[in-house]
């Protein structure tokens, strides 16, 4: 069966001398891997269209009993060319696509997670607005596609009302300054209004403020500690920890 779709590129693996096996979300069907037989022949431009991050339109030939399907076309919906040109961009999508491969079974439709990752990557390549402040908000909505809201107004071990919060380590969740230890991540006042504004904004309202803060990283923090708890396959996303050390500087 022939079946056409836009898709994400997850990631790519070389296979023989020339064709090459694309891992892709699709919108339709989900995460699949298809191959591109001769994907490197001279005058072909397969290989390229196939670079992780890119948007595409395929047509692939469809058979239920086997883990990799055939490629019969492809076509460019968005390139994401200036989200291409700076590294922190660059690490920022990595790590996007590979939550997106990391936390998502094979063949299994998610099309709310589909449009928020290429929305997410489309707002990223907009150089006049804050890339932290969209990753933020997209590991706060990821959570939210995986059925997990983080309690961002009271403890979750008392129920006391928080002003300020820190982090437990082993739950994931917020909890108040009586409750946590000592080697808790704390977040102040501004860190916690960050998220709850965060919990509110729309993504085409997503501040064009270039300005980072302090809050904002904080924020990040727990969402990444949020998520890695909380979603199935967050813990194998090696990129995570180059956003840790960016985070750090």
């Amino acid at each position: 069966m022939l079946i056409s779709t836009s898709a994400i590129v997850l990631k790519t693996i070389p296979y023989g001398d020339t064709s090459i096996i694309a891992r892709l979300f699709t919108e339709e069907e989900g995460k699949i891997s298809v191959i591109a037989k001769g994907a490197w022949r001279p005058k072909k431009t397969v290989g390229v269209l196939l670079e992780p991050m890119k948007h595409i339109h395929i047509q692939y030939y469809n058979k239920n009993s086997r883990d990799i399907q055939i490629l019969k076309d492809v076509s460019l919906i968005h390139e994401f060319s200036t989200l291409r040109s700076q590294l922190d961009r660059i690490i920022l999508g990595q790590v996007i696509i590979e939550i997106l491969d990391k936390s998502t079974p094979n063949n299994n439709p998610l099309p709310i997670l589909y449009r928020l990752v290429w929305r997410v990557l489309n707002k990223m390549n907009d150089l006049s607005l804050n890339y932290w402040q969209i990753f933020a908000f997209y590991l706060y909505q990821l959570s939210i596609r995986h059925g997990f809201m983080p309690n961002l107004t009271t403890c979750s071990q008392c129920s006391k009302s928080l002003k300020c919060a820190a982090i437990d380590n082993r739950l994931g969740e917020l909890i108040c300054d009586n409750c946590a230890h000592k080697n808790e991540f704390f977040l102040d006042k501004d860190s916690l209004v960050f998220l709850q504004k965060l919990e509110k904004v729309h993504l085409d309202n997503i501040s064009s403020e270039l300005n980072n803060s302090v809050e904002m990283f904080n924020a990040i923090h727990f969402l990444e500690i949020f998520s890695c708890i909380h979603i199935e396959g967050m813990s194998r996303v090696r990129s995570l920890d180059m956003v840790k050390k960016l985070l750090s500087k």
